[in-house]
């Protein structure tokens, strides 16, 4: 790949572990790409410990799309590390992110591009997104247009894989932290990471973007994970001189899990924009 970066090139970049039993979700999230309006893209897709079929699925649309670039991510130990690997190797001027079981609406990234161009003072920007559950549509997302630093402390202000950054941003923190405790909180790691340097992110007030939600009443994170994140926020708020006014927040991950799940599923509800 030629690495002369261009105005108009957006790198998307996906680490993928997909090993669901069709490839209907894969498929949808690839396709929600190679048809955006802004066509001046690269997907790059760094797979690990995928089954066969979904293998197979990424050889079929890397011979039938150029765009299209597979890397083999078998020595990568974690999301953090495909992610790197794919920003490694990105010719783009624009980063964006994408998920296999999210799509994107097909204005999406010519708007995101539309809003940095115009927008300089921010390093980020996302947007609201409808949220899949059970393949239907529960309701939509409602963040701030401009988050700022507090509204990290109870949830985040944003939808990871609807980000789209500039490249320089993400270089100017060394990209994603590769290390055991920013495994399943990367995306929070890196966006206070940004946030301490005085960079900012955007939401455009409009949905661009479905976002997968586990099915009613269960999680798809585990206590270890759970750990993972209280220690990612003392960490981060430790940075951002948040201490100790904010030590609830940081334990907070650990509350939501000792929370009985019905009370837990009402009050996630209650955050829902029906």
């Amino acid at each position: 790949m030629d690495s002369i970066l261009n105005d108009t090139l957006i790198s998307v970049v996906m680490g993928i572990r997909y090993r669901r039993d069709n490839t209907f979700l894969l498929r949808r999230a690839l396709d929600s790409i190679l048809n955006q309006t802004h066509t001046d893209l690269e997907i790059i897709i760094c797979e690990r410990g995928s089954n066969s079929i979904a293998k197979s699925c990424l050889i079929e649309y890397a011979k039938r799309d150029d765009r299209i670039y597979i890397i083999d991510g078998s020595k990568t130990s974690s999301f953090s590390e495909q992610l790197n690997l794919c920003l490694s190797v990105s010719r783009g001027k624009w980063i964006a992110r994408m998920d296999d079981d999210d799509y994107s609406f097909p204005e999406r990234l010519e708007l995101q591009l539309d809003f940095l161009k115009r927008n300089p003072q921010y390093a980020f920007v996302g947007c609201e997104s409808l949220l899949i559950q059970d393949g239907k549509e529960i309701g939509q997302t409602d963040f701030p247009n401009e988050p700022v630093v507090k509204d990290f402390l109870f949830t985040q202000p944003f939808i990871h894989p609807s980000l789209v950054f500039r490249k320089e941003a993400l270089e100017k923190v060394g990209g994603y932290l590769g290390i055991p405790r920013c495994d399943r909180c990367e995306d929070y790691d890196l966006l206070l990471r940004l946030y301490e340097k005085g960079m900012r992110g955007y939401n455009i007030h409009q949905p661009l973007f479905a976002y997968s939600v586990p099915p009613k009443g269960i999680t798809n994170r585990n206590f270890h994970d759970r750990i993972n994140e209280t220690r990612t926020r003392f960490v981060r708020f430790k940075e951002l001189k948040l201490l100790p006014w904010a030590l609830p927040y940081v334990i907070k991950p650990i509350a939501v899990w000792i929370v009985p799940k019905k009370l837990l599923v009402y009050l996630k509800n209650r955050t829902i924009k029906k």
